[in-house]
């Protein structure tokens, strides 16, 4: 199933370390986007050439003076496609090193090089550079505000955890700072089936940053007990990444909900774990620049598959009761809901808006979050629309369990996603729905790109589509 790249001992210089790791799906992919570049290949570019390759079916990047044609990886990004596409047409160096890749990752980089870069890798951008619109934009939309690149990494440590920053972003409105730290487990809880609640304390230090503020992610990696302290030596880590759906009202934990996979390093490792074992954290991550929450208004459609619930999930918890409410007792905490939902209506510039969520799970067993989003559900079914689908119902099915019967079962397309907007449709002139709402897709990357063609057909447009990976 995995193989290695054709340069892979460029990556293998420390003693002792196994050689990176390449799945064959990447390596075919990388085969045929370099097919084009035969007898070519360690050209020299200039900026103003590299600077013209900013089109999400031409993306081209700048890491160390090399240059790589990353177009065909963009839809398989693990950070998501954005994250890699704000960087086209341009020095990514920083960018890349900031975000503190494996040695797999700078593996799978090479893969898609093609030649050099004829400046310093300190250059500026060039005065004709014109930054690329958001992945799920259309070439004729408004271009993507340039990316702050981040500053040199710092370290700083505390007595309960050792932490490094690993950059900083400097905005108009607040500092954020990208970390990596050692940090437990408090609190472990089944939720269903392979799926578990896990409670991860925050950084004392750190507990002023953007940990939960729609759309954000942390990446999460394993904990080596034999190295406290060298987390710049991070070639051999791996990091995947979670969207942490609470944070507690102390601030001190993050609430995740993980699955686990037989074949997921990262997941299959963190469900061996126990309350009060270790993990190294890195965060918090931007999921998407390109989707302004804030700036919505109507009806927000989100489409979910198995764990791509989670940044739904996030999103519907900062709407409703704005960053609180981790208390699982609902029955003694409606009123506290209620009160923090008033509070919320006068400082959220979208509180009238309406979500329409369809969440698509492989049996009704393995529906996630299931009786938390029903309460939710309860509390606020004028501004919340719940659509669960089942692709392989179980045959042992509860008879004491109605909700079952309301289920949509196969797979979603078009005419699924239409009879779930058919309460919006009544309301809307039919011409008007997709310009009433945008979306979110969260889920594999096959259900991603499936989900995408479908809303494509419905006449959503590019630019309304926001992939979260």
């Amino acid at each position: 199933m995995y193989g290695l790249p054709k340069n892979a001992n460029n990556h293998n210089s420390g003693i002792g370390l196994p050689p990176p790791v390449i799945s064959e799906m990447i390596i075919k992919l990388s085969n045929k986007a370099m097919e084009k570049y035969n007898g070519i290949i360690g050209k020299t570019y200039s900026i103003e050439e590299v600077s013209k390759h900013n089109k999400k079916d031409d993306c081209w990047i700048i890491v160390n003076n090399k240059v790589y044609d990353m177009t065909e990886y963009l839809l398989y990004h693990p950070g998501g496609p954005n994250l890699l596409f704000k960087c086209a047409g341009r020095d990514a160096t920083d960018d890349f090193e900031g975000m503190f890749h494996s040695r797999n990752a700078k593996a799978i980089l090479e893969r898609f090089y093609i030649g050099k870069a004829s400046s310093s890798t300190s250059i500026l951008l060039s005065p004709n550079y014109k930054p690329p619109p958001s992945f799920s934009s259309s070439s004729s939309s408004s271009s993507l505000k340039p990316f702050l690149v981040p500053s040199t990494s710092s370290s700083s440590a505390s007595s309960s955890n050792t932490t490094i920053t690993l950059s900083t972003v400097t905005t108009p409105k607040n500092r954020n700072k990208i970390i990596v730290s050692k940090v437990k487990i408090n609190k472990k809880i089944k939720s269903t089936g392979n799926t578990y609640h896990y409670f991860i304390e925050i950084p004392e230090e750190h507990k002023d940053l953007e940990w939960i503020s729609p759309l954000s992610h942390v990446s999460l990696a394993k904990f080596n007990n034999e190295d406290t302290t060298n987390f710049n030596n991070h070639d051999n880590i791996t990091f995947k990444s979670y969207t942490p759906i609470k944070l507690t009202n102390d601030k001190k934990y993050l609430e995740f909900l993980i699955k686990g996979y037989e074949n997921g390093d990262v997941s299959k490792h963190i469900h061996q774990l126990k309350e009060g074992d270790h993990l190294l954290l890195k965060g918090p991550i931007q999921t998407a620049d390109n989707f302004n929450f804030k700036k919505q208004e109507n009806y927000l459609l989100m489409i979910a598959g198995g764990t791509g619930i989670t940044p739904m999930i996030q999103i519907i918890l900062e709407s409703f009761y704005n960053k609180n409410d981790n208390n699982n007792n609902n029955n003694n905490n409606n009123n506290n809901n209620n009160n923090n939902n008033n509070n919320n209506n006068n400082n959220n510039n979208n509180n009238n808006l309406k979500f329409i969520l369809i969440y698509s799970s492989n049996n009704e067993n393995d529906i996630i979050y299931k009786n938390e989003l029903d309460e939710i559900l309860k509390q606020f079914k004028d501004r919340l629309f719940i659509h669960y689908v089942i692709t392989k119902p179980c045959n042992n099915i509860n008879n004491n369990d109605n909700s079952v019967e309301s289920f949509k079962k196969g797979r979603i397309n078009q005419d699924m996603i239409l009879t779930c907007l058919e309460p919006i449709i009544i309301k809307l002139i039919p011409k008007m729905i997709t310009d009433s709402m945008e979306t979110l897709v969260c889920g594999p990357i096959d259900f991603n790109q499936s989900i995408s063609k479908e809303l494509l057909k419905i006449g959503f447009k590019d630019n309304q589509i926001h992939i979260l990976q």
